[in-house]
């Protein structure tokens, strides 16, 4: 069995990912429409370290997860993101 390649239709597809948008949406202070795959700490001018660790507490509290430094520092898009979300299993919990 050959897993299909993710695409921004799979990964914002399920609700897991509902959840992802509302969080980023919240975090940021942004419309959901806005979130995509590609957008990146670049695209949001207020995406400083305060909002960083507000999103990490997010992700952590709602995700049931606990999230280190190094995951932290690679989080710079929502693309990362997902990928960190993905290497910590949370995709089986949804």
């Amino acid at each position: 069995f050959v897993t299909p390649p993710t695409t921004t239709s799979n990964i914002f597809g399920g609700e897991m990912n509902k959840r992802l948008k509302r969080i980023l949406a919240d975090t940021f202070r942004i419309r959901e429409s806005q979130i995509d795959l590609a957008l990146s700490r670049a695209d949001i001018d207020n995406w400083d370290s305060l909002t960083q660790m507000d999103l990490v507490t997010s992700l952590e509290r709602e995700y049931d997860i606990v999230l280190g430094i190094e995951e932290i520092a690679r989080m710079e898009s929502v693309a990362q993101i997902v990928e960190v979300l993905k290497e910590k299993g949370t995709e089986s919990a949804d």
